[in-house]
């Protein structure tokens, strides 16, 4: 088993980053790595939901990185990158720190995207990390104390949906949600049988849906809609905006690198232009004739896992092999205790479906020993899912 002496820099510990570490960590267990991201907690964020309505906790869906890492014997390192020399192969960090690298991975994920509308960073909320979720969470509870407060969602995508009905169910129409998409459906770009359930929750609960609606702008008291009937402003006590993102490149100086809609452009090695011994994952990254790949967790979490072996392959002298992308489905949840699930020629929805849910992402959490005990007591507390699920399977 061939070594290398300069370490390979993964930045960035999402499910891209964190997928690739470990599995290339497993493969190899002789590599030097290092991981370096701006946040000290992993966020599992399907599971984000669960912990605003309390129906898991905390650290089940927020492992350290640290501990993750140490466990692993892979180092971690709390930094945010500003720069990036590709000729030298070298990086600097906020710190002034330089790093020099044998490969790079580059996997920074997301942040929200405003699509440059007035008052949406003043004025919204957002749930994209640990901050968002406390000043969202507090801020809820703290409205709560009156009914009929305005709540506004903006965006029909799975973020929305889930919340909405999260947000409905915990806190029992306390709150009139309005929930606000561009285009003439919600979950445009999800499974139908998705869908169709997510519309059936959203109508169950009396949830105001405004479709072929943008919104204008976002004052402290009010928010301005335009539609075909014109443009509508209403008063509003919060705004949460999930209306879409965009790759997270701050530290990108140059045009050193091809860049296509925003993203790294890749090719189907996973590797940059020109910079071979370089590769771009998950949300930055878009694979050249692969442009129609969804931004989701289970696309990084493939493209880790296979750039981890590729890695391997380079390291060894031999030729890097295509990625290819496996459609295993997707779950949202639909409040407290529900869910739909669509993929592999199985639908599922209801009370079923959120302990079948419950149970894939709790295997798939990233430190190991955590998922062993999340998943544990869970199983135990839901001890009739095996039985349900295998009646209700051979009933079909």
């Amino acid at each position: 088993m061939k070594s290398i002496q300069k370490p390979i820099v993964i930045v960035g510990a999402g499910f891209a980053g964190m997928t690739v570490a470990l599995n290339l960590k497993n493969i190899n267990p002789s590599l030097p790595i290092l991981v370096v991201d701006s946040e000290s907690n992993f966020i599992f964020k399907p599971l984000m939901y669960e912990i605003l309505s309390k129906e898991i906790r905390m650290w089940e869906a927020t492992p350290k990185f640290a501990k993750i890492f140490s466990d692993a014997g892979i180092t971690f390192l709390k930094n945010s990158l500003t720069k990036i020399s590709f000729k030298e192969n070298s990086l600097e960090f906020s710190d002034k720190l330089k790093i020099n690298y044998k490969y790079l991975i580059l996997c920074t994920g997301s942040v929200p995207n405003q699509f440059s509308i007035k008052g949406v960073d003043e004025n919204c909320y957002f749930f994209n990390n640990l901050e968002d979720f406390k000043k969202l969470n507090y801020a809820l509870k703290n409205l709560q104390k009156e009914y009929n407060k305005k709540l506004f969602i903006v965006g029909g995508g799975p973020s929305g949906i889930e919340l909405a009905c999260k947000i409905d169910d915990i806190y029992k129409k306390k709150f009139d949600i309005y929930l606000i998409e561009k285009s003439n459906e919600i979950l445009g770009k999800n499974k139908i049988f998705n869908r169709e359930e997510a519309e059936k929750s959203l109508e169950k609960r009396k949830i105001n849906v405004l479709l072929n609606s943008i919104v204008n702008q976002v004052s402290e008291t009010a928010i301005s809609i335009s539609n075909e009937t014109g443009i509508n402003t209403f008063d509003k006590d919060i705004v949460i905006w999930t209306a879409g993102v965009k790759p997270n490149l701050s530290y990108l100086e140059t045009d050193e690198i091809t860049k296509k809609f925003g993203r790294i452009l890749v090719n189907k090695n996973l590797q940059i232009d020109n910079y071979n011994n370089c590769f771009a994952l998950g949300d930055i990254a878009l694979i050249e004739g692969m442009e129609d790949l969804p931004i989701t967790a289970q696309v990084a979490m493939q493209e880790g896992s296979h750039l981890a072996s590729n890695l391997e392959l380079l390291i060894q002298g031999k030729d890097p092999l295509p990625f290819e992308f496996q459609d295993n489905g997707e779950m949202i949840s639909l409040g407290i205790g529900e869910a739909s699930i669509s993929g592999l020629g199985v639908t599922l929805s209801g009370k079923l479906a959120f302990e079948a849910r419950r149970l894939i992402y709790a295997s798939k959490l990233p430190d190991i020993k955590e998922s062993l005990k999340s998943a544990s007591s869970w199983i135990f507390q839901k001890k009739s899912i095996f039985k349900k699920f295998v009646k209700k399977d051979n009933s079909n």
